[in-house]
């Protein structure tokens, strides 16, 4: 077997195509847009080579065929003022020789930029894609979620990595009635005029971006591993998101006329669009596409994107009375075409927002884990 460093159009090809070969037997699998892949390895598009490094490898059977494939990479983060180190895009056949090269290959050339550990399989950069394993829950992947085969835990566990932390995804029909005790909750803050909640059609992108940013500084501060983030930041998230924004999903709380609470939520570009795409990509037929099924309203899973509340108001009841006020749109089902929510990356270590998804009687319904191997 051959490790090759992907560094021209030939080898990037094999590094991109690996997974649906691996995974062409599996109705589960949806292939990622190959764009969204390569943009993390793009020093223009990737804030975090400003500070860090990357490098991915493919493996090759003697026979020529690509059998594995790996990338490796390291950041300093602003926040712990530390280097963070990880692997992430594995793929490989069902063979722990195999993977145990693609371990090793990641390990090694880490281990000569001077760290000790490396966490795994994450993303170079921020948690929000392309982070932990599926290790239980094997239904399909959310966008920015990769699919992987059951085999995939033994490979990672039997080269010695251990568990860090796990991240859930639930689901809830979004036609589902609210549990009694969320609605006296709701009602409690409800019955206060101080407290306010809209979704966001009546706001322009700017004046989103802008309650965004408070909002999500003051609730995820104190969070491990996020950081901060800056208006041109959100700016260009919400530019991103553009094509497939709908701001009737998108809900704010307010205090006084103050935002202090958000539920984001986006259709799941997997659901709309990217599991009908061939080879990764978006032709000219395929953006028309795209739009017709967005206007037709053909999307049945919503992305919980991200929930947060206002440290200040935190332990009140808003959380309840704004997730009332959202649900309250989805009483008729033909309203808006959507069916379900999915709430993606829940961390274990994440207590209010399990507390909710209790609360909300929702189904854990996928389980990733972020392993540790340390050296």
């Amino acid at each position: 077997m051959q490790l090759l460093e992907v560094n021209h159009p030939e080898r990037i090809k094999l590094f991109l195509d690996l997974p649906a070969r691996i995974n062409k037997q599996n109705p589960a699998y949806i292939h990622p847009m190959n764009q969204d892949i390569e943009s993390v390895f793009d020093k223009k598009l990737n804030p975090a080579f400003s500070q860090g490094k990357a490098c991915r490898w493919i493996l090759l059977h003697p026979d020529g065929t690509c059998i594995g494939r790996i990338a490796a990479f390291h950041h300093m983060d602003k926040q712990q003022q530390q280097q963070q180190a990880g692997c992430g895009f594995f793929e490989c056949i069902d063979s722990q020789e195999a993977a145990d090269m693609l371990f090793e290959q990641a390990k090694t050339w880490l281990a000569a930029q001077g760290l000790t550990q490396m966490d795994g399989p994450v993303n170079f950069g921020n948690r929000d894609q392309w982070w932990g394993l599926l290790i239980d829950g094997f239904h399909p992947p959310v966008y920015g979620m990769f699919y992987h085969p059951p085999y995939y835990q033994a490979l990672f566990q039997q080269y010695g990595f251990q568990p860090l932390f796990w991240q859930y995804t639930f689901r809830r029909a979004l036609h589902a009635p609210l549990s009694a005790s969320l609605k006296r909750r709701a009602a409690r803050i409800m019955a206060q005029p101080d407290y306010q909640f809209a979704d966001s059609r009546g706001l322009s992108t700017d004046s989103l971006a802008e309650q965004f940013l408070t909002i999500y500084n003051a609730a995820w501060q104190h969070m491990e591993g996020v950081n901060p983030l800056t208006l041109p930041q959100v700016q260009q998230l919400l530019a991103k998101l553009k094509p497939i924004l709908d701001k009737k999903i998108i809900w704010f709380a307010y205090f006084k006329g103050q935002a202090i609470g958000f539920f984001v939520n986006i259709p799941d570009l997997n659901q709309l669009i990217v599991k009908f795409l061939r080879h990764g990509s978006l032709n000219i037929y395929q953006k028309f596409r795209l739009l017709y099924r967005k206007t037709w309203k053909q999307c049945p899973t919503m992305l919980g994107f991200v929930f947060g509340i206002h440290p200040d108001f935190q332990g009140r009841g808003v959380e309840s009375a704004l997730i009332f006020k959202f649900a309250s749109q989805f009483r008729e089902k033909r309203k808006s075409g959507y069916q379900e929510i999915q709430m993606n990356w829940i961390g274990s270590f994440n207590k209010p927002m399990l507390r909710v998804m209790q609360a909300l009687d929702a189904e854990c319904y996928k389980t990733h884990c972020t392993y540790r191997y340390t050296f």
